[in-house]
């Protein structure tokens, strides 16, 4: 039979109505994983860093400067070089920007914000002119779809070319500089 601690103290077998309460018994106390580690020393100017985490990207900002057309690492810089001809570095902070691939996504947004146009445009002239001759409605709808195309493209590239930098998509990621991305 185990004897407790309160057996111990009176040597023989006592029946109390008290709950028995262990007491403390005094152990080292262990050190936790961080204590055990010893304090880093100062690095010296000299020493290389051992990690060199990229700073964080905002997509919410980056998207918004290349909705207007700027660099989405300075905001300053313009993007394009012509209308929709990313240049391949910001004029102002000089970011690497030849790395976009913005493909078709701007044409597929576009198309999509431009039938919006034309069919909304569509309905409101039949709405608001139901004796309007059917060419007119076409000719009215078709130029207001090609202007707000026009207008869009760019900026939904730009919003992309954003999109892409935040996430260090393609060539915009830390791990691809300094490698070709061409053929081997």
């Amino acid at each position: 039979m185990v004897e407790t601690s309160r057996e111990r103290q009176v040597g023989e077998k006592a029946v109390t109505s008290e709950p028995h309460v262990a007491e403390a018994v005094s152990m080292p106390r262990s050190r936790s994983p961080r204590e055990e580690r010893p304090a880093p020393a100062p690095l010296s100017p000299d020493a290389p860093q051992a990690v060199d985490r990229p700073a964080s990207r905002s997509l919410a900002v980056a998207m918004g400067r290349g909705l207007m057309g700027r660099c989405p690492n300075c905001g300053r810089g313009a993007m394009f070089r012509a209308y929709l001809s990313v240049s391949p570095r910001c004029p102002v902070c000089g970011e690497d920007l030849s790395g976009e691939r913005a493909d078709d996504a701007p044409a597929f947004v576009t198309l999509l914000v431009g039938c919006l146009v034309g069919g909304a445009g569509v309905v409101f002239l039949d709405d608001a002119w139901p004796q309007m001759p059917l060419l007119v409605v076409a000719l009215l709808c078709l130029l207001a779809t090609a202007v707000a195309s026009l207008l869009v493209l760019p900026r939904i590239k730009g919003a992309v070319v954003g999109y892409q930098w935040a996430l260090r998509m393609h060539g915009f990621g830390a791990a691809t500089r300094g490698r070709n991305t061409g053929q081997d």
